[in-house]
């Protein structure tokens, strides 16, 4: 190749021939030894491009100074990336070639400083007399790529080249940046989480084209020569893992697009895992290979995004698939230069790149705007129609409200009867027992027997009144407070005001031995009422339903032994007992049996005790029950005591 001194430039790739040094076992020397020998190849290519391989690569150039005067030139070696780069100048001598000389030296552990321009790319500047021949001897390897762009050029080209690309370079990024700036505070103002993701991926793309251009190195880490070497995997793993974000937050994958959604979770995770282990995978030739699969998985998917944003009919899914497919065109062309070494360079790649970044930049921004828009529009009319929705419904609240109340007057009424019935049959089956015992001996009446018919009758015919009129309608309460007490309905289902009035406590106690007395000696029990000659203030009725229940359980549970029906004063009040010899129960029994329609193991309607408890609150009386397992109860209501019957008896 022959030089000139001034304004000049030219590729030396199509003048090279090149020799792979698996084993990095050649010395200068013996690599110029195999000059002559077909041990060096042309290249076939147009760029000087070995692919992903850990070998280092011999290349050897002739040039020639074809003016009358020295001359110096620079030699650019544009892979900013190389772990080990030498070049040696080597003098013609006659037929053959001189000691080489080294003119320029890197090694991976080198900083940035150590450079002898502070220039991103690699140069090496020699020296030729007039109409001097010599040789380039340059050796060289990379873990991330073999590519390696070689032109010769004279010092006042080189210099203007450095600062217009420069200029033009940092003038692209900055727009670029300072458009994505812009964009990010305006849309994160109109609330987007999109805009976020949107900022952190158009900087990660910024940054992987600046390190990979070789100002990574330049300006942001000089004393880190080894990160520098393998930070174009991690810094692309953190663009890949953005842009799916940005892309599953546009769509809204995991309501919209669930499907779409488990496929950017795995690709996140990838780029997750692929920045963390790049440190110690870094050299590995299948995590390069890796490292494009997830490439075209993350583009595949933008892509996709897109589609489906469009086909939903979402608002600015066309500016998103437009920016999809812009930034998928320069990264397969950069995975097919890779996949078919020496077609395409890569600076001419990072350029495309730039300007697709730009205006992919320009059509996600618009995406978002424009889906912002929609959305806002969506909010607008969805508010109207609520707004015409609520005139609407108001006018069917008061009457929804109305019948809600009325459905549950109905319920509360319904209960209350329910229970109501419930009592009042376990309350009549007591004097029917009575009466069934009776009428078993009917061919035997005697006055006893007719008088604890007329008494069992009797009694019948004031509980039935009392039922029927309390269902009538107007004693019907309607008491909302019933609707948040589990047993209110219960509690209310005979609720009137008792007809107190002064009497001998005997008239209960001998009506209820007259009804249960006969079924006691029928299982064999012995049953015994105390006679007493004190006087109650209470109501009839209501106490004969209690003491008729107290002993109405006793004789159902004893199975042997015996009942005793007696009272006692206390103060001012009569305590009224029934023992029995049954099986007892324990304290947690009795607070449960204490409960509406809680039954034992023998059975029952399990309204006994919760009858009996309920009057005796109502009426104002206090009862109470000791009971023994295995040795029987005792069941205790006490009335208050009549002061002036008493006092004058």
């Amino acid at each position: 190749m022959q030089l000139q001194r001034t304004d000049f430039h030219a590729d030396l790739a199509p003048h090279v021939r090149y020799l792979v040094d698996g084993d990095h076992a050649l010395s200068p020397d013996q690599a110029l030894a195999r000059v002559p020998t077909d041990k060096f190849k042309p290249i076939e290519t147009s760029i000087v491009d070995f692919g992903f391989t850990k070998a280092r690569f011999w290349l050897w150039a002739e040039a020639e100074n074809a003016s009358e005067a020295a001359g110096t030139w620079k030699l650019v070696l544009s892979n900013p990336l190389s772990d080990a780069l030498s070049v040696y100048i080597v003098p013609r001598i006659g037929d053959g070639f001189g000691e080489p000389v080294e003119i320029l030296s890197h090694t991976l552990d080198e900083p940035f400083a150590a450079r002898e321009l502070a220039y991103r790319n690699y140069v090496a500047t020699f020296r030729l007399a007039a109409y001097e021949r010599a040789g380039l001897l340059i050796a060289y390897a990379s873990k991330a790529a073999t590519q390696q762009i070689l032109y010769v050029e004279s010092p006042d080209y080189f210099f203007a080249q450095v600062d217009q690309e420069d200029m033009h370079n940092f003038l692209v990024l900055g727009l670029l940046l300072g458009m994505t700036l812009v964009s990010v505070i305006y849309l994160t103002a109109l609330r987007s989480r999109a805009a976020l993701y949107y900022g952190l991926y158009i900087c990660a793309a910024a940054l992987y084209l600046f390190q990979t251009d070789g100002y990574g190195f330049q300006f942001l880490w000089p004393a880190s020569p080894g990160w520098n070497t393998m930070a174009v995997i991690p810094i692309g793993a953190v663009w890949a893992a953005s842009g799916l974000q940005f892309a599953r937050s546009f769509v809204d994958a995991p309501k919209n697009h669930p499907t779409l959604n488990k496929l950017f979770i795995g690709g996140l995770i990838v780029s997750c895992l692929m920045f963390a282990t790049s440190f110690w995978l870094f050299e590995t030739p299948w995590f390069k290979f890796v490292a494009l699969a997830l490439a075209v998985y993350c583009t595949s998917l933008y892509v996709a995004a897109g589609i489906a944003a469009v086909r939903c009919g979402q608002a600015g899914g066309r500016f998103f698939l437009v920016g999809a497919i812009i930034v998928v065109a320069p990264i397969l062309i950069g995975l097919v230069s890779y996949a078919l070494p020496g077609r395409f360079s890569q600076d001419l790649i990072g350029h495309g790149a730039r300007y697709a970044l730009g205006l992919e930049g320009i059509a996600f921004a618009l995406a978002i705007f424009v889906n912002l828009l929609g959305i806002r529009r969506e909010r607008d009319e969805a508010m109207r129609r609520e707004i015409v929705e609520t005139k609407e419904k108001l006018a069917a609240v008061e009457a929804l409200q109305e019948a809600k109340q009325k459905h549950a007057r109905a319920v509360q009424l319904a209960e209350r009867r329910r229970d109501q019935l419930a009592t009042t049959a376990h309350d009549i089956q007591q004097p029917l027992a009575s009466l069934r015992m009776a009428l078993r001996q009917m061919e035997d009446l005697a006055g006893h027997d007719r008088e604890k018919i007329a008494g069992s009758l009797s009694y019948l015919d004031q509980l039935i009144d009392r039922n029927l009129q309390q269902t009538r309608p107007s004693a019907t309460g309607e008491d909302h407070d019933e609707m948040h007490d589990p047993h209110a309905s219960f509690a209310a289902s005979a609720q009137d005001k008792p007809a107190v009035e002064d009497f001998p406590v005997s008239v209960v106690l001998a009506n209820v031995a007259r009804m249960f007395e006969a079924e006691a000696h029928e299982k064999g029990l012995g049953f015994r009422a105390v006679p007493s000659s004190l006087h109650v203030t209470a109501d009839p009725i209501g106490l004969m339903r209690i003491v008729s229940n107290l002993v109405s359980n006793a004789v159902k549970y004893t199975d042997q032994g015996r009942i005793l029906l007696g009272c006692r004063a206390e103060r001012d009040r009569v305590r009224i007992e029934v023992r029995d010899t049954g099986p007892g129960m324990t304290q947690e029994e009795v607070s449960r049996f204490l409960k509406p329609y809680e039954k034992g193991e023998t059975g029952g309607t399990g309204l006994g005790l919760a009858v009996v408890s309920r009057l005796a609150n109502e009426q104002g009386f206090t009862f109470d029950v000791t009971s023994t397992p295995g040795r029987g109860s005792v069941f205790a209501v006490s009335v208050p005591r009549s002061r002036t019957a008493n006092a004058s008896t």
